[in-house]
């Protein structure tokens, strides 16, 4: 990432190479979509076009555009959280993540997670566009951090059209999207340029967003671990994919574990739907059942896998056990005879047909 553009960026490899170079200080850094775009807030695209290009109006009417909104939250009471009335700072923070134009710009201590943005579809065109990632050093003097004495002071005390002063801030309660994205706000002026940056090529995309989510594993339900991240990446816009077989036994392996036995025979329900022919499936969604006291339809999963596959050990010898609860003796010691023929070194299944068969001869001899 040299300090202008040069050949744009092809793989993750490459870019790591780049963003190497920043190693002389602190830097933050952003990604963006497409390669016109600088860095601006948000809330400056509000300002009407005839407006921005003047330097006499283009500033108040940012800071004018920045205040309306924090009143209106006022207003309306946003301004009330854990019982405490928030600062305008504060206000604008919240607002900006559930994507408010404000006057802060968000960027990230991560490069990778920068670049993962800047290899994003710009929603605002429906042609490819190179992507972008802007890296700002921020321990220079032109930068002030926001300490906690000075967050209570009002939006104007930031803003000075006469001399901008940039800003960087962290708040103080940082939600999990701010934590997964190792997120920072800059702020201070409309617009300001970069230290460096460099492209991102259009074709290449996909591939380094795959690339990222092998090595890093950077994806968007990490990135936007919150509940509007969980509704919004599953709107009318995104098509479903349906799970195969395997997610599905995987998903219900994990609620064996978590002892969630309903949940799991409900995934087993969907990977023998997708895969009805595997003995393994049926074996599994079973042992569940046998789990919650249901050895009848355990019994019948078992009877299906051992016509599947016949050569598991296994199999005959959790079946043999759902025929034991239901006082099925001699049909469960044959079960594990067979289980015996199968894996005759297994001194479980030993111990456990000789247990079974002290209580058959009990069984008889009671009056």
């Amino acid at each position: 990432m040299p300090r202008t553009d040069s050949d744009p960026v092809e793989t993750l490899s490459d870019f790591l190479e780049r963003a190497s170079q920043f190693n002389d200080g602190i830097y933050v850094f952003r990604g963006v979509p497409n390669d016109e775009y600088g860095i601006q807030a948000s809330a400056y695209r509000r300002v009407p076009e005839n407006e921005q290009n003047s330097e006499d109006k283009g500033f108040p009417a940012f800071v004018e555009i920045n205040m309306a909104l924090i009143r209106e939250a006022r207003l309306r009471g946003y301004d009330q959280k854990d019982g405490r009335h928030l600062s305008d700072l504060e206000i604008l923070a919240d607002l900006q993540h559930f994507k408010a134009a404000t006057c802060l710009i968000d960027f990230t201590y991560s490069a990778q997670v920068a670049l993962w943005f800047a290899c994003a579809q710009d929603s605002k065109t429906s042609d490819f566009t190179n992507g972008k990632v802007f890296a700002v050093r921020m321990d220079v003097d032109r930068f002030i951090e926001i300490e906690p004495d000075s967050l209570t002071e009002p939006l104007p005390y930031f803003l000075n059209s006469n001399e901008p002063q940039l800003y960087h801030w962290q708040p103080r309660q940082q939600n999990s999207r701010i934590l997964a994205q190792q997120s920072i706000f800059l702020f201070g002026n409309y617009e300001f340029e970069e230290y460096a940056a460099c492209i991102i090529e259009k074709c290449k995309k996909e591939d380094v967003r795959t690339e990222l989510e092998r090595v890093s594993g950077l994806t968007e339900i990490r990135l936007f671990p919150d509940f509007e991240g969980f509704a919004s990446l599953r709107d009318d816009r995104t098509p479903y994919t349906p799970l195969s077989a395997d997610e599905y036994m995987m998903r219900a392996n994990q609620a064996i574990r978590r002892d969630k036995f309903e949940e799991a025979i409900d995934d087993y329900d969907m990977a023998i739907y997708r895969r009805p022919n595997d003995a393994l499936i049926h074996y599994l969604r079973g042992f569940a059942k046998a789990q919650l006291g249901q050895f009848d339809a355990a019994i019948d999963d078992y009877d299906k896998a051992i016509r599947l596959n016949s050569d598991d050990s296994s199999v005959y010898y959790q079946r043999g056990f759902a025929k034991a609860q239901l006082g099925q003796y001699v049909e469960a010691i044959a079960d594990y005879d067979e289980a015996i023929r199968l894996n005759p070194n297994d001194e479980v299944i030993y111990n456990q047909r000789e247990l079974l068969k002290t209580q058959q001869e009990q069984y008889k001899t009671e009056p």
